[in-house]
Protein backbone atom coordinates (compact mmCIF):
# COMPACT_ATOMS: atom_id res chain seq x y z
CA UNK A 1 0.00 0.00 0.00
CA UNK A 2 1.08 3.67 -0.69
CA UNK A 3 2.41 5.85 2.45
CA UNK A 4 -0.42 7.50 4.00
CA UNK A 5 -1.38 11.04 3.03
CA UNK A 6 -1.71 13.93 5.96
CA UNK A 7 -3.90 16.15 4.21
CA UNK A 8 -6.57 16.15 1.23
CA UNK A 9 -8.03 19.20 -1.27
CA UNK A 10 -11.53 19.17 -2.19
CA UNK A 11 -12.73 18.76 -5.53
CA UNK A 12 -12.15 22.40 -7.40
CA UNK A 13 -13.21 21.91 -10.73
CA UNK A 14 -14.70 24.98 -12.40
CA UNK A 15 -18.35 24.21 -12.99
CA UNK A 16 -18.68 27.16 -15.99
CA UNK A 17 -22.40 29.12 -16.07
CA UNK A 18 -22.54 29.48 -19.46
CA UNK A 19 -21.62 27.02 -22.58
CA UNK A 20 -20.22 29.94 -24.48
CA UNK A 21 -17.29 30.58 -21.71
CA UNK A 22 -13.46 30.74 -22.67
CA UNK A 23 -13.09 27.68 -20.14
CA UNK A 24 -15.51 25.34 -21.93
CA UNK A 25 -13.84 26.19 -25.53
CA UNK A 26 -10.08 25.70 -23.89
CA UNK A 27 -10.03 22.50 -21.72
CA UNK A 28 -6.49 24.01 -20.56
CA UNK A 29 -7.83 27.19 -19.17
CA UNK A 30 -10.05 24.63 -16.88
CA UNK A 31 -6.84 23.03 -15.74
CA UNK A 32 -5.11 26.20 -14.75
CA UNK A 33 -7.57 28.81 -13.08
CA UNK A 34 -4.83 31.19 -12.56
CA UNK A 35 -1.23 31.04 -12.07
CA UNK A 36 -0.50 29.04 -8.91
CA UNK A 37 3.67 29.68 -9.59
CA UNK A 38 4.67 33.01 -10.30
CA UNK A 39 8.59 33.78 -10.58
CA UNK A 40 11.04 36.06 -11.68
CA UNK A 41 12.30 34.97 -14.98
CA UNK A 42 16.47 36.23 -15.47
CA UNK A 43 19.64 35.75 -17.81
CA UNK A 44 21.21 32.98 -16.63
CA UNK A 45 24.71 34.16 -16.67
CA UNK A 46 24.02 37.82 -15.61
CA UNK A 47 21.14 36.83 -12.96
CA UNK A 48 19.75 40.15 -14.64
CA UNK A 49 15.69 40.10 -14.65
CA UNK A 50 14.43 39.88 -17.99
CA UNK A 51 10.47 39.21 -17.47
CA UNK A 52 8.03 37.65 -15.17
CA UNK A 53 6.92 34.06 -15.02
CA UNK A 54 3.54 32.89 -14.50
CA UNK A 55 2.26 29.21 -15.14
CA UNK A 56 -1.33 29.77 -16.86
CA UNK A 57 -2.19 27.88 -19.94
CA UNK A 58 -0.97 29.33 -22.55
CA UNK A 59 2.12 29.43 -20.92
CA UNK A 60 2.18 25.89 -20.24
CA UNK A 61 1.08 25.09 -23.78
CA UNK A 62 3.76 27.23 -24.88
CA UNK A 63 6.74 25.01 -22.61
CA UNK A 64 5.50 21.94 -24.39
CA UNK A 65 4.97 22.71 -28.27
CA UNK A 66 8.94 24.71 -27.94
CA UNK A 67 10.04 22.06 -25.26
CA UNK A 68 10.90 24.07 -23.16
CA UNK A 69 11.79 23.52 -18.93
CA UNK A 70 11.89 25.65 -16.10
CA UNK A 71 14.92 26.13 -14.09
CA UNK A 72 14.19 27.99 -10.51
CA UNK A 73 17.46 28.03 -9.11
CA UNK A 74 19.07 30.07 -6.33
CA UNK A 75 16.49 28.23 -3.84
CA UNK A 76 18.53 28.81 -0.72
CA UNK A 77 18.12 25.68 1.34
CA UNK A 78 16.02 22.18 0.59
CA UNK A 79 14.20 23.62 3.60
CA UNK A 80 12.69 26.63 2.34
CA UNK A 81 12.07 24.87 -1.45
CA UNK A 82 10.05 22.21 1.09
CA UNK A 83 8.18 25.33 2.77
CA UNK A 84 7.10 27.18 -0.92
CA UNK A 85 6.23 23.15 -2.26
CA UNK A 86 3.75 22.56 1.52
CA UNK A 87 2.25 25.78 -0.02
CA UNK A 88 1.42 24.57 -3.58
CA UNK A 89 0.02 21.36 -1.65
CA UNK A 90 -2.43 23.53 0.43
CA UNK A 91 -3.29 25.56 -2.33
CA UNK A 92 -6.69 24.46 -4.42
CA UNK A 93 -6.48 23.73 -7.69
CA UNK A 94 -8.59 21.57 -10.39
CA UNK A 95 -5.56 19.10 -11.28
CA UNK A 96 -2.80 17.80 -8.61
CA UNK A 97 0.91 18.14 -9.23
CA UNK A 98 3.66 15.72 -9.04
CA UNK A 99 6.60 16.39 -7.03
CA UNK A 100 9.73 14.24 -8.16
CA UNK A 101 12.56 14.18 -5.06
CA UNK A 102 16.04 13.37 -6.44
CA UNK A 103 17.02 11.54 -3.60
CA UNK A 104 16.37 8.63 -0.75
CA UNK A 105 17.85 10.84 1.78
CA UNK A 106 15.48 14.39 0.54
CA UNK A 107 12.85 11.59 0.32
CA UNK A 108 12.39 10.47 4.28
CA UNK A 109 13.51 13.80 4.91
CA UNK A 110 10.37 15.60 3.71
CA UNK A 111 8.01 12.85 4.48
CA UNK A 112 9.62 12.77 8.13
CA UNK A 113 8.60 16.85 8.06
CA UNK A 114 5.11 15.97 6.23
CA UNK A 115 4.16 13.25 9.01
CA UNK A 116 6.02 13.54 12.03
CA UNK A 117 7.45 10.47 11.66
CA UNK A 118 10.03 8.26 10.13
CA UNK A 119 9.64 5.90 7.70
CA UNK A 120 12.39 3.14 6.15
CA UNK A 121 9.32 2.14 3.34
CA UNK A 122 11.56 4.81 1.20
CA UNK A 123 14.38 2.86 0.54
CA UNK A 124 16.25 1.02 -2.77
CA UNK A 125 14.00 -2.12 -2.76
CA UNK A 126 11.86 -2.29 -6.03
CA UNK A 127 9.01 -3.71 -4.13
CA UNK A 128 8.88 -0.62 -1.88
CA UNK A 129 5.85 1.65 -2.79
CA UNK A 130 7.74 4.82 -2.15
CA UNK A 131 4.92 7.46 -3.44
CA UNK A 132 2.30 9.97 -1.04
CA UNK A 133 -0.31 12.53 -1.33
CA UNK A 134 0.00 15.48 1.05
CA UNK A 135 -3.34 18.30 -0.05
CA UNK A 136 -2.70 18.91 -3.85
CA UNK A 137 0.64 17.33 -4.35
CA UNK A 138 2.05 13.81 -5.05
CA UNK A 139 5.40 12.89 -3.92
CA UNK A 140 7.90 10.08 -4.90
CA UNK A 141 11.14 9.69 -6.23
CA UNK A 142 12.35 9.50 -9.98
CA UNK A 143 12.32 5.06 -9.75
CA UNK A 144 9.13 5.19 -8.65
CA UNK A 145 7.01 7.33 -11.63
CA UNK A 146 5.48 4.43 -12.93
CA UNK A 147 4.22 2.55 -9.79
CA UNK A 148 2.61 6.15 -9.59
CA UNK A 149 1.21 6.29 -12.86
CA UNK A 150 -0.09 2.72 -12.32
CA UNK A 151 -1.66 3.52 -8.56
CA UNK A 152 -5.45 3.30 -8.73
CA UNK A 153 -5.84 6.60 -6.69
CA UNK A 154 -3.68 8.91 -8.95
CA UNK A 155 -4.78 10.06 -12.25
CA UNK A 156 -4.51 12.54 -14.73
CA UNK A 157 -4.22 14.94 -16.00
CA UNK A 158 -2.00 16.95 -13.58
CA UNK A 159 -1.15 20.66 -13.91
CA UNK A 160 2.86 19.83 -13.70
CA UNK A 161 6.13 17.92 -12.21
CA UNK A 162 8.78 19.66 -10.42
CA UNK A 163 11.78 17.92 -9.86
CA UNK A 164 13.16 19.07 -6.56
CA UNK A 165 17.36 18.35 -7.06
CA UNK A 166 19.03 20.91 -4.79
CA UNK A 167 22.30 20.52 -6.62
CA UNK A 168 21.01 19.67 -9.99
CA UNK A 169 22.92 16.44 -10.69
CA UNK A 170 20.17 13.64 -11.93
CA UNK A 171 21.01 14.65 -15.40
CA UNK A 172 24.01 12.82 -14.93
CA UNK A 173 21.98 9.52 -13.98
CA UNK A 174 21.67 8.34 -17.49
CA UNK A 175 22.95 4.70 -16.59
CA UNK A 176 26.23 4.82 -18.76
CA UNK A 177 28.38 2.13 -18.24
CA UNK A 178 30.97 2.32 -15.64
CA UNK A 179 28.78 4.48 -13.68
CA UNK A 180 27.05 4.10 -10.21
CA UNK A 181 23.71 4.42 -12.00
CA UNK A 182 24.80 1.45 -14.59
CA UNK A 183 21.41 0.42 -15.70
CA UNK A 184 19.22 2.98 -14.28
CA UNK A 185 18.48 6.45 -16.28
CA UNK A 186 17.09 8.25 -14.87
CA UNK A 187 15.73 11.11 -16.70
CA UNK A 188 14.26 8.66 -18.96
CA UNK A 189 11.90 7.55 -16.32
CA UNK A 190 10.63 10.59 -15.91
CA UNK A 191 10.21 11.53 -19.79
CA UNK A 192 8.33 8.34 -20.44
CA UNK A 193 6.01 9.25 -17.17
CA UNK A 194 5.27 13.32 -18.81
CA UNK A 195 4.88 11.05 -21.93
CA UNK A 196 2.30 8.54 -20.77
CA UNK A 197 0.65 11.28 -19.01
CA UNK A 198 0.57 13.58 -22.02
CA UNK A 199 -3.40 15.21 -22.36
CA UNK A 200 -4.43 15.97 -26.75
CA UNK A 201 -0.70 16.01 -26.97
CA UNK A 202 0.42 18.10 -24.42
CA UNK A 203 3.10 16.84 -21.42
CA UNK A 204 2.55 18.47 -18.07
CA UNK A 205 5.23 20.98 -17.96
CA UNK A 206 8.69 20.24 -16.35
CA UNK A 207 9.99 22.80 -14.05
CA UNK A 208 13.23 22.01 -11.39
CA UNK A 209 13.89 23.79 -8.25
CA UNK A 210 17.78 23.60 -7.19
CA UNK A 211 19.63 25.81 -4.18
CA UNK A 212 22.66 27.31 -6.15
CA UNK A 213 22.39 30.21 -8.93
CA UNK A 214 21.89 29.16 -12.49
CA UNK A 215 25.29 30.35 -13.83
CA UNK A 216 27.13 27.41 -11.90
CA UNK A 217 24.61 24.68 -12.92
CA UNK A 218 25.37 22.49 -16.11
CA UNK A 219 22.52 22.98 -17.91
CA UNK A 220 23.35 21.72 -21.36
CA UNK A 221 23.45 18.13 -19.83
CA UNK A 222 19.97 18.72 -18.60
CA UNK A 223 18.73 20.07 -21.83
CA UNK A 224 19.84 16.84 -23.13
CA UNK A 225 18.52 13.89 -20.94
CA UNK A 226 15.23 15.13 -20.60
CA UNK A 227 14.69 16.09 -24.39
CA UNK A 228 14.81 19.69 -24.22
CA UNK A 229 15.58 22.57 -27.02
CA UNK A 230 16.31 25.12 -23.83
CA UNK A 231 15.56 26.37 -20.53
CA UNK A 232 14.44 29.51 -19.10
CA UNK A 233 16.07 30.72 -15.75
CA UNK A 234 13.98 32.03 -12.83
CA UNK A 235 15.44 33.47 -9.62
CA UNK A 236 13.98 30.87 -6.75
CA UNK A 237 14.59 33.69 -4.30
CA UNK A 238 11.08 35.54 -5.97
CA UNK A 239 9.05 32.31 -6.42
CA UNK A 240 5.44 33.16 -4.86
CA UNK A 241 3.31 30.30 -4.52
CA UNK A 242 -0.02 29.78 -4.03
CA UNK A 243 -3.47 31.92 -5.00
CA UNK A 244 -2.63 35.30 -6.14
Amino acid sequence: MTLSATASVADTNVHPTSHDTFAEQDPMAQLYPFAAIRVTRIARDTDKKIGDFQLTADVARQLDEDQVGVLIANCEHPDRMHERILKLAETEYPAPWVVVLSSIDLARWWYRVQHGMDTRRIDANPEANTYWQTGNCWFTRLERLEALSKATEFHGPIAGIILVDPMFQTQHARGLRGSKWTHNDRPELLNLFRKDLAEDGLRPPLLFMACPPAKSLNTQAAQRAYCLETMWYADGSRLRIGAL
